[in-house]
């Protein structure tokens, strides 16, 4: 009866071992990889979209070329140089992209790109529900109050980026890291997603970047206010309107 008891607890142990060491992430180390912008990598055709972040685009097309899209991919381009490279899949996209978290490995070190590229301010937190990580996705959020205080890469211009009203907006400022200044007519929610309006000018909040860097910050309160909003200027061609995304409540200032 005692060899029957060992024996059981033996085959217990190898099932859960077994069982565990199929649940573990599967660390691929990335080789030959090419950088296409600062949240895109390619290895052997194979495209990987990195998770958690948005960088500014190199090229328009949906969006524009955005200010710091070069440096994004040339900060992209150091860190897979720097280190070994591997990552964590948390889907596929429509576009059949997987989609990463993408790690360096330096010696007993492991760095989340993600964080790391937002700390630069080469990058802003972009946060889906399906896909994100609690502790990455924290990890990310206070990169990004970091790049904020310490004034790096898009927050460079925090102190100085022009101020951009009705009268002297032009398509020029257009990828452009600007302050926004509107009189704020509404504010709703829909879709997932705040919107701050004017006559000529709209600000999104999603839902996910509220709810991780806003602290439940009253975005219904700046209604009939004059508000400036600091970020990257698009044009929303649904709306007719110049565009920004907001990311967090210190991109906002109240004027009266």
């Amino acid at each position: 009866m005692r060899k029957f008891y060992k024996n059981f607890w033996i085959i217990i142990a190898l099932v859960v071992t077994l069982y565990l060491s199929s649940c573990a992430t599967q660390q691929e180390i990335l080789k030959n990889v090419e950088v296409i912008d600062g949240d895109t990598v390619k290895v052997y055709g194979q495209s990987y979209r990195l998770i958690g972040i948005d960088a500014p685009e190199i090229h328009s097309g949906d969006k524009p070329a955005g200010e710091y899209g070069i440096d994004a991919k040339n900060y992209l381009i150091w860190f897979a140089n720097n280190f070994e490279l591997t990552y964590e899949q948390k889907g596929t996209d429509n576009y059949g992209r997987k989609l990463v978290y993408l790690f360096g490995i330096d010696g007993k070190n492991k760095y989340l790109y993600e964080a790391s590229v937002t700390e630069q301010g080469y990058a802003r937190p972009l946060i889906y529900e399906s896909t994100a990580v609690p502790m990455y996705t924290n990890q990310i959020v206070a990169a990004y109050n970091r790049a904020y205080q310490n004034r790096k890469g898009i927050f460079s211009k925090y102190d100085e980026a022009p101020i951009i009203t009705k009268s002297n907006l032009s398509s020029s400022y257009i990828g452009k890291i600007v302050w926004l200044e509107m009189d704020v007519s509404n504010v709703r929610y829909s879709n997932y997603t705040y919107y701050i309006e004017s006559d000529f000018a709209l600000v999104k909040v999603r839902y996910e970047e509220y709810k991780y860097l806003f602290n439940g910050y009253n975005l219904y309160g700046l209604k009939g206010r004059k508000v400036r909003f600091y970020g990257e200027l698009w044009y929303d061609n649904y709306e007719k309107k110049y565009m920004i995304m907001l990311r967090a409540p210190f991109e906002i200032r109240i004027v009266s």
